[in-house]
């Protein structure tokens, strides 16, 4: 049975639109499920126009390749083929016993979203700016969940299943660790570049490690947040 082709894979997809709950709950507006819900007239506004501009900016492109597991050491997940280091932490360590395969991938919303902030800020226009740059956020990790979702798809044909997903910046993973995993999954070629402060820019990206494991041996993957709800397209 064939396995995910080796190398780097580039995808480009949009993010369906989510429902108002999902927006009001991205934006920590709980105690309402629709927009009309919310009392402050501004605050509606507000966030009616952030959502109007961030629907029209779901496109993504993102990067991803695979790589096996050698090795699975008291603080480093080793992988074939990959710098030495690029899994250092004895959280994933754990986390990712186990695995036969890990991806990792970069995903990003592109640069109109920092013009579109940066055109706020200079405008004057605090609320949209806050409600858009979360809105961003809550975007691009359904992006990232999106590739995830067609790595996992490729892998599912070898009998490997997702076991758990992390991020660099995450408790005992170091943001640093982004200034390796983009040259391996060749992020340059979706724009997306490391700070010295290993910031990534565009600002709405994202890097992602997912842990695969023999069918048989996967349970419900560890999660922090939202499930998958639709698979990506393959350039």
């Amino acid at each position: 049975m064939r396995l995910l082709r080796r190398g780097v894979i580039m995808v480009r997809s949009a993010v369906p639109p989510p429902d108002e709950r999902e927006v009001l709950r991205a934006l920590r507006v709980p105690h309402a499920t629709r927009i009309t819900d919310i009392d402050e007239r501004g605050v509606r506004e507000a966030i009616t126009l952030a959502l109007d501009r961030a629907l029209a900016m779901t496109a993504f492109e993102g990067v991803f390749r695979t790589a096996e597991t050698s090795e699975i050491r008291e603080d480093e997940v080793v992988l074939r083929e990959a710098p030495p280091g690029l899994l250092r932490s004895s959280v994933l360590a754990k986390r990712f016993a186990g695995a036969r395969e890990v991806g990792l991938s970069v995903v990003t919303l592109g640069e109109r979203w920092d013009e579109a902030l940066d055109e706020l800020a200079r405008r004057g226009e605090p609320a949209e700016a806050w409600f858009l740059d979360a809105l961003g956020t809550f975007f691009v990790d359904r992006a990232a969940r999106m590739v995830e979702a067609r790595i996992a798809s490729d892998l599912a044909r070898a009998g490997l299943a997702r076991s758990a997903r992390y991020r660099p910046g995450y408790e005992g993973y170091p943001i640093e660790a982004q200034g390796a995993l983009c040259p391996f999954v060749e992020a340059s070629r979706i724009g997306v570049t490391v700070n010295e402060a290993m910031s990534l820019w565009p600002r709405k990206s994202v890097t992602t490690v997912v842990s695969f494991v023999a069918r048989e041996d996967g349970g419900a993957l560890e999660d922090e947040g939202d499930p998958v709800v639709t698979e990506a397209k393959s350039s």
